[in-house]
């Protein structure tokens, strides 16, 4: 590995810490060659690389300041700040979205994402409202709301 890439602190505990290299989101390569040089290190207990939110969790002994050093040494990633940057409330929950939409998929081998899963629940409420004779109101809502999922959310 050449120069250390620049990452952001996301979120730290004790023992804990989540850093994003935005420069390197997407790349599959070079996440898996950097959890591989991460679990050789002896302070590290684990590691958890996902390329497709350029993010690493990194479970570990020891302050974060000497970690960060050792990773910069090896020539990983440079943690610029030790300290998180608050991450709005938009990007936080688009985060918390993808990951729950990534893990619908993983658990239905692909064939149920977020975005269907709302459609199923969606449909699901405009029954039991068109059973309890909620035509007018809620059933309508909640079948429009179904259809624009399901035409694609236009």
């Amino acid at each position: 590995m050449a120069e250390a890439e620049p990452a952001r602190l996301v979120h730290r505990l004790p023992g804990r810490v989540r850093l994003k290299v935005d420069g390197r989101r997407g790349d599959r390569a070079w996440f898996d060659a950097v959890a591989l040089e991460l679990a050789l290190i002896e302070t590290i207990r684990s590691v958890e690389a996902n390329p497709r939110t350029g993010s690493l969790l990194i479970h570990h002994e020891g302050p974060l300041e000497r970690l960060s050093d050792e990773l910069a040494g090896r020539g990983l990633v440079r943690v610029e700040e030790l300290e998180p940057r608050e991450v709005p409330l938009p990007h936080r929950l688009a985060e918390r979205a993808a990951a729950v939409d990534a893990g619908l998929r993983r658990a239905t081998a692909g064939e149920l994402d977020l975005r269907g899963a709302a459609l199923l629940g969606l449909l699901a409420l405009a029954i039991v409202q068109a059973a309890r004779g909620q035509l007018a109101g809620p059933a309508l809502s909640l079948l429009w709301y179904a259809s624009s999922l399901a035409r694609g959310g236009r």
